[in-house]
C-alpha cells in the first residue's frame, strides 16, 4: 500500500546582482530583491517530484547582532 504525506522545507539561495561601487545598504538590499531567484525547471520536476512547491517571498539573511543584510562583494 502506498501513502503520500505533505512535507515542508525552508529554502535559501544566493543571488548575484550588479550595483554601484558606492551603493548604500538600502540600494544593495533593493538590488538583491530585484535579482533573479532560482526555480525548479520542468526537466528537474519529473513525474516523481512534480508537486514540489517553493512558495512565498525570499528574505535576505541578516546578521542577528547588527541587523545588516549579509551581502558580500564578488570581486
Amino acid at each position: 500500500m502506498k501513502y503520500r504525506a505533505l512535507m515542508t522545507q525552508t529554502a535559501s539561495c544566493v543571488v548575484e546582482f550588479d550595483a554601484p561601487e558606492n551603493a548604500t545598504p538600502e540600494q544593495l538590499r533593493e538590488a538583491a530583491y530585484e535579482a533573479d531567484t532560482p526555480t525548479l525547471c520542468h526537466h528537474c520536476a519529473d513525474s516523481r517530484n512534480a508537486s514540489l512547491n517553493i512558495d512565498g517571498e525570499w528574505e535576505l539573511v541578516v546578521d542577528p547582532k547588527t541587523g545588516a543584510a549579509e551581502i558580500h562583494v564578488d570581486e
